[in-house]
């Protein structure tokens, strides 16, 4: 072998290193970038599950706490009632007044 044979052998050898390295380095990067991408994915899907648990909750709380239409027509029916007998018992008291101021 000549003495250019050696080097050219070992240029080669450092280029095919270099490329390796490089190669390597690339996919690290790659690979750490999926990974902060998975971390970040998970972090949001955490966050919107808690969110939509909490949104379940309110939405229960809601249903049991509701108003219906029925409520409402009972309600209004008993604070009728209530003012119908306030109004008799005031006209029973005026009544009873007037009688016994007429006197």
């Amino acid at each position: 072998m000549t003495e250019e044979g050696p080097i050219t052998m070992e240029l080669a050898l450092s280029e095919l290193r270099r490329g390796f390295d490089v190669r390597l380095a690339n996919l690290e990067g790659q690979l750490a970038l999926l990974f902060q991408r998975n971390e970040l994915s998970e972090r949001q899907l955490d966050a919107q599950t808690r969110q939509i648990g909490e949104l379940e909750d309110r939405v229960g709380a809601i249903q049991r706490e509701q108003v219906t239409r029925g409520h409402l027509d009972s309600r209004f029916r008993h604070t009728v009632a209530l003012l119908s007998l306030i109004a008799a018992s005031a006209s029973v008291a005026v009544a009873l007044l007037a009688a016994v101021l007429s006197r």
